[in-house]
């Protein structure tokens, strides 16, 4: 229903999580995406960079992937 309506990409849980990572996780997504537009960074690498930098420079919990596993992008990662 959304790419029928128009959307090229979604970004979706497969279950719930602890929101204080959640909030770093896209936060950092989100501004890899907007930083580097001249380089044509996609949805799905800087969806993949934020959880790196999660996994390395988060809190210790964070590091787990059940803060940062269940996200993926859906439809057209690459712009």
């Amino acid at each position: 229903m959304f790419f029928y309506a128009g959307t090229r990409a979604l970004l979706v849980s497969h279950w719930a999580v602890n929101s204080d990572a959640t909030v770093k996780l896209i936060t950092n997504a989100l501004s890899a995406v907007a930083s580097d537009k001249m380089v044509g960074v996609g949805r799905a690498e800087a969806l993949r960079r934020s959880m790196l930098a999660l996994i390395e420079k988060g809190a210790p919990h964070e590091a787990h992937p059940a803060y940062w596993a269940p996200f993926v992008v859906v439809g057209e990662g690459a712009q």
